[in-house]
């Protein structure tokens, strides 16, 4: 029997799979497509995605190809949030096309040998106390797979979701835009160029080689809802009323051309019994600001480790409820940001005008709202209730890794005994001198503070989860403190 079965791979099934592997478990990738999309939905990689890579060591691997843009367009109005002053070592968007995040994680899996099989759609399931069986159609015939668990990263028309008959709650498509990859003759001076007219929105971003992704909101076609596919002259007359150019636009044969529509939906539940949620299978979204990549990665990131202690038999009866619980309402935070954006570039009334307007001036104005728009964005404020803050790359002394993240390369809990302050003396530990019973899933390490930081100089230990959240954390008073190893490694 699988572990766990991965129904989609796409860059949240390979990851999910990837971070399962790490922690133990054995999953399989079932993919439906014969070969990757040339094309590329999303393009940008945000702060929280970074950090969670460079937890594993491979953030290198995406900081050596893509391109670092120290800003991002809210509502793609002209005064952009300002990413530079972060709290984060990736105070950036990195600009990176999906199709090479997806190559750069299926080399990663592969590494790891992680099965990865393609033309292998699933067509339905069935579940039972002790597991998962999977219908699924193969390039031989249909098969039927057993697997422990499942996890749904199928996309918003998600057959697993379905399967486990789990409502996708929310509202169907009202208007729908153009988007495109194409050459442009004359392009503008800037990368990246926003419009903000009477008539709609629209935005132009260089990707290489004499390509361009435009974006168009345009007012005039906002209500055509059609299922008939996006054109070429489409696109260039929504330029071209906006723009009052095309930029010199070519139809040529590996031009992709799309429509995006305002259908706005997120699952019920992210569990039920031995099925889960993830990505766009959980929740779909107009993708203002390209967060829905960004947000998959990361529910991956906070299920995988949960799953690998369930079938490594260690973890808490509670713990897989929390992938719900914690992720849900962080899922619930971006659709509502996206509906919010799209309430700002996507009304052609005279009132949506004005409300667009005067929302751009405020931002240009109020340095504290673009900072906090930027530090939501980045995907830096996720506090879980009962999972705690995120923990920065805190620079140290006397530890294994010079900062933080580098502990958690091995995707185990960390005690973190920070003895003494970055200002020196003998680091004395208050920690456990040994994790008794659960050695197989945790680290102890003693160590010092190596930066100034005020908000964590009067933190003396800490236990940060493998998905680099504080579990628990005690102050230099507390001198009985213990940390809570049974109810977050089980039994020792």
């Amino acid at each position: 029997m699988i572990d766990v079965a991965v129904a989609g791979g796409g860059p949240v099934g390979m990851w999910l799979a990837a971070e399962l592997h790490r922690g133990g478990a054995r999953p399989v990738v079932l993919e439906r497509r014969p070969e990757r999309s040339p094309h590329s939905k999303a393009l940008t990689l945000y702060p929280r995605t970074l950090e969670l890579f460079a937890m594993r060591g491979i953030a290198g691997r995406w900081l050596d190809e893509g391109t670092r843009l120290p800003s991002s367009h809210f509502a793609i109005l002209p005064s952009r949030l300002d990413f530079t002053s972060l709290d984060t070592r990736f105070p950036f968007t990195l600009f990176l096309p999906q199709v090479r995040t997806e190559q750069l994680l299926e080399e990663h899996l592969a590494s790891l040998g992680v099965p990865y099989l393609r033309s292998h759609t699933v067509t339905g399931l069935r579940q039972d106390a002790d597991g998962v069986d999977l219908d699924v159609l193969t390039p031989s015939g249909p098969k039927e797979f057993r697997a422990a668990y499942v996890v749904g990263c199928d996309g918003g028309t998600s057959t697993v979701r379905r399967a486990a008959g789990i409502e996708f709650a929310g509202t169907p498509a009202t208007w729908s835009t153009l988007v495109g990859d194409v050459e442009l003759a004359e392009p503008p001076p800037e990368r990246a160029l926003t419009l903000n007219l009477a008539g709609g929105s629209m935005y132009v971003l260089a990707l290489g080689g004499g390509r361009y992704r435009i974006a168009a909101i345009d007012h005039a076609t906002l209500s055509n809802l059609t299922d008939a596919p996006a054109t070429f002259e489409e696109l260039r007359a929504a330029v071209l009323r906006l723009a009052g150019t095309d930029y010199g636009m070519r139809d040529t044969a590996d031009a992709w051309l799309s429509r995006v529509d305002n259908t706005t939906r997120q699952a019920a539940h992210y569990r039920q019994g031995r099925v889960f949620l993830a990505g766009d299978a959980a929740h779909i979204h107009y993708p203002a600001g390209g967060q829905g990549l960004n947000l998959g990665l990361q529910d991956a990131f906070n299920l995988a480790w949960k799953l690998a202690g369930a079938v490594r038999g260690w973890a808490p009866c509670w713990l897989l409820d929390s992938y719900h619980a914690e992720r849900h309402s962080v899922g619930l935070e971006v659709v509502e940001d996206s509906l919010a954006q799209c309430a700002l570039f996507a009304n052609p009334s005279r009132e949506g005008i004005a409300l667009r307007d005067r929302f751009s001036r405020l931002l240009a104005t109020h340095p504290s709202l673009n900072a906090e728009l930027a530090v939501r964005l980045a995907g830096l404020t996720v506090s879980y209730p009962d999972g705690g803050r995120r923990v920065p790359d805190l620079a140290l002394r006397g530890a294994p890794s010079p900062s933080v993240f580098g502990l958690l390369s091995g995707a185990r809990f960390v005690l973190l005994d920070l003895a003494s302050r970055a200002g020196g003396g003998q680091a004395v530990s208050s920690a456990p001198a040994a994790a008794d019973g659960h050695s197989d899933r945790l680290s102890v390490v003693t160590a010092a503070l190596a930066e100034d930081r005020e908000d964590w100089a009067g933190v003396r230990s800490v236990l940060i989860r493998p998905d680099g959240h504080a579990a628990w954390s005690c102050g230099e008073d507390d001198h009985a403190a213990e940390p809570p190893l049974a109810r977050w490694l089980g039994p020792g």
